[in-house]
């Protein structure tokens, strides 16, 4: 385990993770070594999309790279990740020892690129209900 990064331990401490509308909480992500698309559900059910870049400054960024991407995630009922096979299995391996809830990943699978536009009615499918 590469530990609890401050947003992460935050984030775990946090009562619920339902949203106020009542459907699960959800993410829904595509990562690939050179960024990662976030989409998630916040508290008030509204969905935001964020992307995170590794640092170019860091001669070893991979870690710091994937904290900061299980930090934009969250700690989600519903998380699904997508991208290229080593950098989406890297993500949910640091996601399981960070939140140790292996059993919110509901979905894990290689895929290309993918737009926002399709990062977000993935999310919506996932939290419906």
């Amino acid at each position: 385990m590469h530990g609890l990064t401050k947003q992460a331990q935050a984030t775990r401490k946090q009562a619920t993770t339902r949203s106020v509308v009542g459907h699960p909480s959800g993410a829904v992500t595509w990562i690939d070594s050179t960024r990662a698309i976030i989409a998630r559900t916040g508290r008030n059910g509204r969905i935001s999309v964020s992307v995170v870049r590794p640092d170019p400054e860091l001669v070893d960024e991979r870690i710091p790279f994937l904290n900061r991407v299980v930090d934009e995630i969250g700690d989600r009922d519903r998380v699904v990740i997508m991208g290229p096979d080593a950098m989406r299995v890297e993500l949910e391996r640091e996601y399981v020892s960070i939140f140790q809830r292996p059993d919110r990943i509901v979905d894990v699978e290689t895929s290309g690129p993918t737009e926002q536009t399709e990062l977000i009615r993935r999310l919506e499918l996932l939290t419906s209900g």
